[in-house]
């Protein structure tokens, strides 16, 4: 139908995400700070809620009409590849510093 699903998205040591989908003709990407994730995703979209599970969650992204929060961290490939482009080598800067 043309949407991703990523699965098995934890709250573990990392400071981003980095969601990559590729369909026959087209490809997307989006960059997400795990802030975000904690808020909108891990814990609220949960993957195995059996017995109350929390520890592993997934996201549906519709890229023709992405969640309103999921759309400043990417998109088409060419807006996630220009947004990634522009960091300084080495690891990614804290994400207040990215996004505001």
């Amino acid at each position: 139908n043309g949407s991703y699903v990523f699965q098995q998205i934890r709250d573990q040591d990392y400071q981003y995400a980095i969601f990559l989908g590729v369909s026959p003709f087209d490809a997307h990407c989006w960059v997400v700070p795990k802030e975000a994730l904690l808020q909108y995703v891990i814990g609220h979209m949960g993957q195995h809620t059996g017995r109350g599970g929390r520890d592993t969650a997934w996201l549906h992204i519709d890229p023709a009409s992405p969640l309103q929060w999921l759309q400043q961290y990417g998109g088409p490939l060419r807006t996630a590849y220009e947004f990634l482009s522009r960091l300084p080598p080495g690891p990614l800067p804290q994400p207040e510093k990215l996004f505001g």
